[in-house]
């Protein structure tokens, strides 16, 4: 997890399991207990530079960025969402203002179309993302599909991307519809 977790940093803020639907309301509960203490800045805001929502009753990332202003010193710095076991459906703008963002938990979501994730292709330090347990796992080709999309992931679902997956090609068209072409 190179270097994450760095030591200006402290340990994640966690809302895991709090029931949340809306993130408006986020910034008046306190995270959840940790070994280790959560270290405030002189302005009030945690120093983490990760935020923890999973298991909760969302629907969308949209507030996101707010949340991160309301609640981290340095938004910019965040490098890891874990947003899973929620109900999203869709992955909102929101996410692209964490431009040092390296993984994101997804799985166990709503999400069901693969363009729903494009904008993904915009976050330049990405290279770990989990969707498995949403629709579009079950959609052809899931995993090429989000590699060709994604291409720099090292990481997806919890599993290594090799060397051959990024070699995998488009297949070409069958012999039966190279002809009904013509």
């Amino acid at each position: 997890m190179e270097a994450l977790f760095q030591e200006e940093y402290g340990p994640p803020l966690d809302y895991s399991f709090r029931n949340i639907s809306s993130l408006s309301s986020l910034p008046s509960r306190f995270p959840r207990q940790s070994l280790r203490k959560q270290r405030r800045s002189p302005s009030g805001r945690y120093n983490s530079n990760v935020i923890r929502l999973s298991n909760n009753s969302l629907v969308d990332t949209r507030g996101l960025y707010q949340l991160a202003l309301d609640l981290v010193e340095c938004p910019e710095d965040i490098a890891w969402l874990d947003l899973s076991f929620n109900d999203i459906e869709e992955v909102t703008d929101d996410i692209l203002e964490f431009p040092n963002l390296k993984m994101i938990y997804l799985h166990g979501n709503k999400i069901s179309s693969l363009e729903d994730l494009s904008r993904l292709k915009l976050l330049p330090n990405l290279y770990s993302l989990t969707l498995h347990g949403n629709p579009l796992e079950n959609s052809p080709n899931y995993r090429s599909s989000v590699l060709r999309m994604l291409p720099y992931l090292r990481s997806l679902d919890f599993a290594k991307v090799t060397d051959g997956e990024r070699e995998v090609k488009p297949r070409s068209r069958s012999r039966k519809q190279k002809k009904s072409s013509l």
